[in-house]
């Protein structure tokens, strides 16, 4: 069995006076205290070139952690969020990437852990779940009666650039008729997405063929 670490120290001494004296082969010393070769050569290797101070435990924390944030990315962050107190790690990352995309920046729980103690960090409020609602409208008698359409919250894309989605679904069926990205929430352009589908679906089609 390995040696234990209350006396690893002094069993490492122990094996290296055994080898200096080169009474016994090296493949049986090791046997005899219960090592592999491979670790009896690493522990004579280390008190050749540091002495008994090599044979102490090393560290194994990395020294160089090749994923670490650099300060001016750190420093963009935490000022980008001062500026705009209300978004989260996800839209900061996207703002960054779309402004200077030459600079590597990190991903949203990186960000986020970056804000937490800087006092920039706000707990969210528990969502409260309602199932989903699957029967149809009670004014709806009919597929093709009566349509819903509303903008579905904007948010922004992995380019930085906003999306507002316009969603058109029918009220009997929950069918979803349309779902768009338009460039701006005007009449304009929700004109045109509801006559291509009214071109598609029409006045009395049936939205399940």
């Amino acid at each position: 069995m390995p040696w234990k670490e209350s006396r690893a120290l002094d069993e490492r001494k122990r094996f290296l006076e055994e080898w200096n004296k080169g009474e016994e082969d090296v493949a049986e010393l090791c046997r005899r205290f219960e090592i592999t070769r491979q670790t009896g050569y690493k522990w004579w290797k280390r008190y050749a070139q540091e002495g008994e101070k090599g044979l102490e435990e090393h560290s194994r924390t990395p020294h160089h952690c090749p994923h670490a944030l650099s300060e001016e990315v750190v420093e963009a962050i935490l000022r980008l969020r001062r500026e705009h107190p209300r978004w989260g790690p996800r839209k900061l990352r996207a703002h960054g990437q779309a402004r200077q995309p030459q600079r590597s920046w990190p991903a949203t729980s990186s960000s986020g852990a970056l804000l937490s103690p800087e006092g920039l960090s706000h707990p969210r409020r528990p969502r409260r779940r309602t199932p989903a609602y699957s029967e149809p409208l009670g004014h709806a008698q009919a597929p093709n009666q009566v349509w819903c359409a509303d903008y579905k919250g904007w948010f922004y894309c992995g380019d930085g650039e906003r999306c507002d989605p316009l969603t058109i679904s029918d009220a009997f069926s929950r069918y979803l008729l349309r779902c768009r990205a338009v460039p701006k929430t005007d009449g304009v352009e929700a004109k045109a997405v509801f006559e291509a589908v009214f071109r598609e679906y029409g006045a009395r089609s049936d939205p399940h063929r």
